[in-house]
């Protein structure tokens, strides 16, 4: 039994470290691009605070907010509300600028996580340059699957 036990919590151990990576991890030789919503950078390029999550079939969730909690480092999610490092005015709206397909939407609790390819999530002032005043918080870039008829 003593034995057992080590041998046990080093296979728990090792089976959630896999677990527990949210951030896309490319294969070796593929180049990460990074969505900046006018253009696509590599990553190694890009001096951006970005976060990319590529979303795959089946993943078991019925809401997108479900599955993006814990998934983005810097990124809270309360129900149906997104925010993105926090508070940032004390008046105005501190909800993120969230494009779907480069479409601008303020819900997106119809989107299934099984209908995304992709979401990207620029943090920072550089990236969210382009969205000028609406980006201030923020921008959430989601690109759906193309559907194959």
């Amino acid at each position: 039994m003593k034995r057992i036990t080590p041998l046990l919590l080093l296979a728990l151990l090792a089976c959630s470290c896999g677990a527990l990576r949210n951030e896309y991890i490319p294969k070796e030789g593929e180049e990460e691009d990074v969505n900046l919503g006018y253009q696509k950078v590599r990553r190694k390029d890009s001096t951006s605070a970005t976060s990319t999550v590529k979303v795959k079939r089946g993943s078991g969730y019925s809401d997108i907010y479900e599955y993006l909690q814990g998934r983005v480092a810097g990124l809270e999610v309360n129900g149906t509300s997104l925010r993105i490092r926090g508070d940032r005015s004390i008046l105005g709206s501190n909800e993120p600028l969230i494009l779907v397909d480069g479409i601008a939407t303020d819900d997106i609790s119809y989107i299934s996580p099984d209908e995304v390819e992709r979401i990207d999530v620029l943090k920072d002032a550089s990236s969210t340059a382009i969205y000028g005043s609406r980006g201030a918080n923020g921008v959430i870039l989601i690109t759906l699957r193309k559907s194959v008829e």
